[in-house]
């Protein structure tokens, strides 16, 4: 079996409870029989490129971490449903190809991992980890410092900044700012947003986290089994919308190998230990508070846990920065996770003031493992863990008086230390745990008992299969995401047929490997973009398949895609050529393409919103000429009425000539909309190559030579030279010498009449 854990960290790099515990629990897996581990995570690094992939191992367990900085983050809403990570995580999901998915954790990852997993037939498992389903700050906590009851009633109102609800031309200009080399440019950014925070109104706030929450439910619509670690926490997912036959109630365990073996020497002073991060949640106030009240030199109190901010803000640390140099405290700062065995075993007792309504703390576990009692709040997962008098103390949170007086006990009475720590059972095994997983796995594979994600209505039309071409020339890598895309589509095509267009590389023999069951044709010389099309072309022809479905190797088709176009042939019978809405791998959130409008009159071309935001997006299109041969379903009837694909053209502009060759025949061309794709371009011939610009030359002669309204002598053919020599002269991504030998080579074979390949 393979399994892949999603978890939004991993050590060493993150050391919180929930990153420790899935890597334990990724070891502990791997090491039963027959199970194959993955771990799916996230990293920061600014000096390497967004959305990169980390491969390393840890053991014998797989990590695939994804470099997320947020840098192209336009949105509050990109925070939880990053698009820019959907391609990323299909693609490492069907190199994996795990036989099911456990998400642990999202945060700083997207909500598209878990449907992304369901659309692909694989169960998904999710633990509980915290709120953050519910609650964007994940502890059901304010700004003020209180509890609450989330966002089920209309509440949250000010919990998220009203910058981070700011406008994506906002967000950029932010950016900008940072970037700056300037004294004071992070400062007066941070003023910036403070001062739309005050002037921002609580309704946009609460939309916003309304908006999130339906989101949230919907996202987990498709989870076979939801993990739930303690009674609080299924409470609030009972209200989240959870139903009963998929809530889990289970005991997380902890790797006991580190506190086997370790002893404990006495001291004089009461030894307690605060474990976590100085943030106003873990409240570790409370407890300098309290031992303010305890007598001079009765105490020890090891703070293990750094500073920081906390959702951005530093003010709490600074509040703090004054008390901490007690004579009580010794500030030990992070403790790597291998020592914090030790560090526990050193300690009377561990105290957890938290305010917070915490799940279950691991590191109350780990200070059971350590045979140490526990002081907590009496309040959620912790008044759960720790029975009050028989393995700890409990006190009302948030009270130093009575947490003082609880310290004041373990000073005083004789023998209650000893009496606690007898009464404490010993943690579950991480690989106890482990085995009841496997178990649970198995089954969720034969008894899938999940939702799956909603879906188009749309069906397939009787008689009419659908036929994918993918052309493929020394990029199989690419190819196979392509394919991957379509086989895991909600409408997948009947036949996909990928053409080698010669590669001589491999790449056909390794096609057929990794994509049993598709086609594999193989051309014995570069017949160009439109020569390999009609090579998938006349085979699906020739099959009688009544639509073909022509597809970049650079591209991946989001999984309602195809359903869109069917659907939009089906409904216009004029409508001869659908496209979809073409979207930049590199930005998913901007448009490269809505279609493509042609001026027969100057030949001049233009890809319809390129450059724009979707949400900018018309809902009712320009009237376009043509669209973009990335992506193009068509119907059999356009190809028995108007021909295949122009040969001569080789490279480029055979789209607008297909286009406009159908139109003579009666039919037009469409881009869907709600049709999306994500297009990585120029992976065949890149976007510096003086190539590209021949062909774009040449080929743009030619084809206004043939639609071009007007005179088409010298004067029209001047235009479009000039077009091609101004996009050299300004375009950045070509080098001027080789881009004007290209367009002069291009214009020349023209005149010549030469044309297919170079």
């Amino acid at each position: 079996m393979r399994v892949m854990l999603v978890v939004h960290g991993v050590p060493p790099a993150a050391t919180g409870g929930t990153e420790v515990y899935v890597r334990d629990l990724a070891l502990a897996l791997a090491r039963l029989r027959s199970t194959e581990v993955a771990m799916l995570t996230r990293h920061a690094d600014p000096q390497r490129p967004e959305m990169s992939v980390r491969r390393y191992a840890i053991g014998p367990v797989r990590v695939y971490s994804i470099n997320n900085t947020f840098q192209a983050c336009q949105g509050f809403a990109e925070s939880y449903e990053n698009p820019r990570l959907l391609p990323v995580a299909a693609a490492l999901l069907d190199e994996f190809a795990p036989d099911v998915v456990h998400v642990q954790h999202l945060t700083c990852l997207s909500t598209h991992l878990p449907r992304e997993a369901a659309r692909r037939g694989i169960p998904v498992a999710l633990t509980a980890n915290d709120y953050w389903l519910v609650c964007h700050r994940g502890q059901l906590f304010d700004l003020d410092g209180e509890r609450c009851d989330g966002p089920f009633d209309g509440g949250c109102e000010r919990c998220i900044p009203a910058a981070a609800l700011a406008s994506p031309h906002a967000y950029a200009w932010g950016r900008i700012l940072r970037s700056l080399p300037l004294p004071g440019a992070e400062h007066a950014v941070r003023l910036a947003e403070k001062a739309v925070d005050r002037s921002r109104a609580a309704a946009s706030t609460c939309e916003a986290t309304a908006a999130r929450l339906r989101h949230m439910r919907d996202s987990i619509e498709c989870v076979s089994r939801v993990l739930l670690p303690s009674d609080t926490i299924a409470a609030v997912f009972r209200r989240f919308g959870v139903p009963a036959d998929r809530m889990v109630r289970c005991d997380q365990g902890i790797s006991l190998a580190p506190f086997e073996g370790q002893t404990r020497v006495p001291s004089g002073p009461l030894r307690v230990a605060f474990a976590g991060g100085l943030i106003p949640s873990k409240a570790p106030h409370v407890l300098l508070d309290a031992l303010d009240r305890l007598p001079t030199g009765s105490i020890v109190v090891d703070l293990l846990g750094g500073g920081g901010t906390y959702h951005g803000q530093q003010d709490y640390v600074a509040s703090l920065s004054s008390r901490l140099g007690h004579p009580a405290i010794r500030r030990l700062g992070p403790v790597p996770h291998e020592r914090m065995a030790a560090a526990l075993h050193d300690v009377d007792v561990l105290v957890v003031p938290s305010l917070w309504i915490e799940n279950a703390p691991f590191i109350i576990r780990e200070a059971f493992a350590a045979r140490a009692p526990v002081i907590a709040s009496n309040l959620g997962g912790m008044a759960e863990m720790v029975i009050d008098g028989v393995d700890g103390l409990l006190f009302p949170p948030g009270d130093v008086e009575a947490l003082a007086a609880c310290l004041r006990r373990q000073i005083d009475e004789p023998g209650l230390l000893d009496r606690l720590r007898a009464g404490i059972v010993r943690p579950t095994s991480i690989d106890v745990e482990a085995g009841a997983l496997r178990a649970m796995y198995a089954q969720m594979v034969v008894h899938p008992t999940r939702r799956d994600p909603p879906r188009p209505t749309h069906e397939r039309p009787r008689g009419q299969d659908l036929a994918a071409v993918v052309l493929n020339y020394r990029t199989p890598e690419q190819t196979w995401l392509a394919v991957r895309s379509l086989q895991t589509s909600f409408r997948p095509p009947d036949r996909i047929v990928v053409v080698d267009n010669a590669s001589g590389d491999g790449s056909a023999a390794m096609l057929r490997d990794a994509l049993p069951g598709v086609e594999i044709i193989e051309t014995d010389h570069n017949l160009g973009f439109s020569g390999g099309c009609n090579v998938g072309i006349r085979s699906a022809l020739s099959a009688g398949n009544g639509h073909v479905l022509l597809v970049n190797s650079d591209v991946v088709l989001a999984p309602d895609a195809i359903d869109h176009l069917l659907a939009a042939l089906d409904a216009d019978r004029t409508l001869g050529i659908a496209a979809p809405l073409l979207l930049s791998r590199e930005e998913p959130g901007r448009i490269a393409s809505a279609g493509i409008r042609y001026s027969r009159r100057t030949g001049r071309m233009r890809q319809r919103a390129s450059g724009r935001r979707v949400a900018a997006l018309a809902a009712s299109p320009e009237p376009i000429n043509a669209v973009s041969g990335c992506v193009m379903l068509i119907r059999r009837s356009v190809f028995d009425k108007a021909g295949l694909l122009d040969e001569d053209y080789f490279f480029s502009f055979e789209d607008i000539d297909f286009c406009f060759r159908a139109a003579d025949a009666g039919f037009h061309s469409a881009c869907v909309l709600a049709s999306i794709a994500y297009h990585e371009g120029a992976s065949t011939i890149g976007r510096r190559s003086s190539r590209r610009v021949y062909f774009a030359t040449r080929n743009h002669l030619r084809l206004q030579a043939r639609v071009g309204r007007g005179r088409r002598g010298l004067i029209g053919a001047a235009a479009v030279v000039g077009l091609n020599l101004a996009h050299v002269i300004v375009s950045p991504e070509v080098q001027m010498p080789s881009g004007l030998a290209g367009v002069a080579r291009g214009a020349w074979h023209h005149l010549r009449g030469r044309y297919g390949p170079d």
